[in-house]
């Protein structure tokens, strides 16, 4: 069995507010379970999550490290939650 995860929507937050190599993304994953049975890919769909990101760009083609994760609806309740605490936590990536 393989878990699979498919992106649903993706915005960015804080866009010209940050400093030029982070970005504060936003994700909303499909994650699914799939297996082969007998030949053929059975894939059953679980459930919805959603979460913001801070990446930081390593200066390499489009390659990003993940800083810090807030999932939305366990940790945080709203998008506007995590959003504040990202400001909080992380204030060392705005412009100043």
């Amino acid at each position: 069995m393989m878990v699979v995860e498919n992106l649903l929507d993706v915005k960015k937050y804080f866009a010209g507010e940050v400093k030029e190599n982070f970005v504060v993304q936003y994700e909303k994953m499909l994650k699914s379970s799939a297996c082969y049975q007998a030949g053929d890919l059975h894939e059953t769909e679980d459930e919805t999550a959603e979460c913001i990101k801070v990446l930081r760009s390593t200066g390499e083609a489009s390659s990003v490290i993940r800083i810090s994760e807030y999932p939305i609806g366990a940790e945080f309740t709203c998008i506007d939650e995590a959003l504040a605490r990202i400001r909080e936590a992380h204030s060392d990536i705005f412009k100043r």
